[in-house]
């Protein structure tokens, strides 16, 4: 039985965690249900069973991490370290910022979700 119009989930096309509408249950399988995001307007299904969240600790490898450096490209997903504040985080989306930069979104170990710049061109 669902509990409410909306699940917050990451979306696959904007890539961004906002709230799923709830469309309908898929016919034959009790476990998967049709969302719309509200931003983009996609739709997809998700499985119910995997929208629990999990209240474990994510542990962090320091090895399988990539140094944060502002010039850099980083993909969603994927595990930074950020060598100033001495913490490792996990991406959860891109933006484009206001002034047309490029930005990440990091859930942080220690410093909690940080919004850090990242394709950064100087100008010589």
């Amino acid at each position: 039985m669902i509990k409410s119009k909306y699940v917050t989930q990451v979306c696959t096309s904007c890539g961004r965690e906002s709230k799923m509408a709830i469309i309908g249950a898929v016919v034959g399988a009790e476990n998967k249900i049709w969302y719309r995001c509200t931003r983009c307007h996609h739709s997809m299904m998700l499985d119910t069973n995997l929208n629990k969240k999990d209240d474990s600790v994510i542990t962090y490898n320091r090895e399988e991490c990539v140094d944060y450096t502002p010039d850099k490209i980083f993909i969603v997903g994927s595990s930074i370290y950020h060598t100033d504040w001495d913490d490792m985080g996990k991406i959860t989306s891109k933006e484009k910022t206001s002034n047309g930069g490029n930005a990440i979104w990091v859930e942080f170990e220690k410093n909690g979700t940080k919004k850090l710049i990242e394709n950064l061109q100087l100008a010589d």
